[in-house]
C-alpha cells in the first residue's frame, strides 16, 4: 500500500467540521474546518488545535499540528498528488479548496464504488459506507481494533462536544487508513466487491480507478 501511494502520488485524506450536516453545503462559510488528518502510506498528519501531540498509532508513525500549519504543510506537498477520499467532494475537498485555494487532483472513492455499480448494473447510483465496502472486501484496519471507530457523523459530533477530541482523531486516522487500503485493492485489482442490491450476493465489479480522478482544481474558488 505505501509503495503505490508513494509510487503514484496518492495522499488519502479526511476533514472533519463541527457542525450539523443539515447545512447547506453549497455555502461553505458556514463552515469551519476543525481538523484534518493526511495519510501517506506510511504517516498520518493531523491538523487539529486540541489533540495531545503525544498521540500515536501502532505501526504508523503520527504527526500532529496547529490546524495554522496546515496552509504552509500542504503547500510542501508535489503539485501532481492525488488527494482521495470517500464521500469527499461534496465538502471535505471543497472546503479544503476554500480555505487554501488547493489545485490537486482528487478521488472520492464513495463516487468510484457507486458510479462503477451503477454502470455495471445498469442500477441507480448507489451511496454505500465504508465500513460495508471494506468488510466486503476484506479489508481490515491495523491502527485500531475495530470496525467500531468507523463512527457515522452523528457519533462523531457527539464525541467532539463531549471533548473527546482524541477519539474524534482517531477515527479521522482510521478512516484514512481504510480509504488508503480501499483505494490501492481497487488500483492493484481493477475491481471493487459489493453485494447486488437485487440478488443481495457479492459481485465483482471492473473499476478503472484513473478514470475517477478528477482534475486538479475542479472546484473553483469564488474569488477566481
Amino acid at each position: 500500500m505505501s509503495y503505490w501511494m508513494d509510487k503514484e502520488k496518492i495522499v488519502s485524506f479526511k476533514v472533519f467540521t463541527a457542525q450539523s450536516e443539515d447545512k447547506d453545503y453549497t455555502r461553505l462559510d458556514t463552515f469551519n474546518l476543525d481538523a484534518a488528518v493526511f495519510f501517506n502510506g506510511k504517516t498520518f498528519y493531523v491538523f487539529c488545535d486540541v489533540i495531545a501531540k503525544g498521540m500515536s498509532h501502532r505501526g504508523y508513525k503520527t504527526v500532529v499540528h496547529e490546524r495554522a500549519h496546515l496552509g504552509e504543510w500542504l503547500k510542501g506537498l508535489p503539485s501532481d498528488i492525488t488527494l482521495m477520499g470517500y464521500n469527499s467532494t461534496k465538502l471535505d475537498y471543497q472546503l479544503l479548496v476554500k480555505a487554501y485555494g488547493l489545485k490537486f487532483k482528487t478521488i472520492d472513492l464513495m463516487d468510484v464504488v457507486g458510479l462503477s455499480v451503477a454502470e455495471e448494473l445498469a442500477l441507480e447510483k448507489k451511496r454505500y459506507p465504508l465500513r460495508s465496502v471494506a468488510r466486503w472486501n476484506s479489508i481490515k484496519q491495523t491502527i485500531l481494533p475495530h470496525f467500531s471507530w468507523l463512527f457515522n457523523s452523528v457519533e462523531m459530533f457527539n464525541e467532539w462536544f463531549n471533548q473527546r477530541f482524541r477519539n474524534v482523531a482517531k477515527n479521522l486516522c482510521a478512516e484514512c487508513e481504510m480509504v488508503a487500503k480501499l483505494g490501492a485493492r481497487v488500483r492493484r485489482k481493477g475491481e471493487v466487491r459489493v453485494l447486488d442490491p437485487v440478488t443481495e450476493k457479492g459481485v465483482l465489479i471492473p473499476v478503472d480507478f484513473h478514470a475517477h480522478v478528477l482534475p486538479a482544481g475542479f472546484f473553483a474558488n469564488e474569488e477566481e
